[in-house]
């Protein structure tokens, strides 16, 4: 019995495995795709969707100050932060991650960057000053962490 039920954990592991892969790669070919359409269609939707514009610094303190609130004046919205380039990173799932400088230097603001950002995150040096529109922004272990962001052009 305990045999059987190694056996279906490991299936059961496997399988998440497989679907994370399929997953992953569904998207990448889906921005490799559309990669230069997404960038022009991006351009044109910003006016369309409203702009919550903000700093990386004043991003971190409105999270330390009321979670809840920043995250309701977010809602909705597309998130320009700009900020100063503390690192240029990836991270296990080889997703651009660009780290901005709040006011503190263990907790930067974390911006997961589209794949089709790749070569201008590969041009970037430390201490850049950049603007990023993320689609979405929540608070990760206290520091902002945006998802599906872009260079402002």
């Amino acid at each position: 019995m305990k045999k059987f039920i190694k056996w279906i954990f490991y299936i059961f592991i496997a399988l998440m495995v497989l679907g994370y892969i399929v997953g992953k790669n569904d998207k990448s070919e889906a921005g490799a795709t559309s990669s230069s359409a997404s960038v022009a269609d991006t351009q044109e939707s910003v006016p369309q969707k409203e702009v919550f514009t903000t700093s990386a610094r004043q991003l971190f303190k409105a999270y330390e100050e009321n979670e809840v609130a920043t995250d309701e004046n977010m809602k909705g919205k597309l998130v320009a932060v700009r900020g100063v380039v503390q690192s240029i990173d990836k991270d296990f799932t080889d997703s651009i991650i660009i780290g901005l400088q709040t006011d503190n230097q263990f907790m930067p603001a974390r911006m997961e960057m589209e794949n089709s950002e790749k070569a201008t995150a590969a041009a970037m040096k430390k201490g850049q000053q950049v603007t990023v529109i993320c689609k979405k922004m929540i608070r990760v272990m206290g520091a902002p962490s945006g998802r599906d962001c872009l260079f402002a052009k």
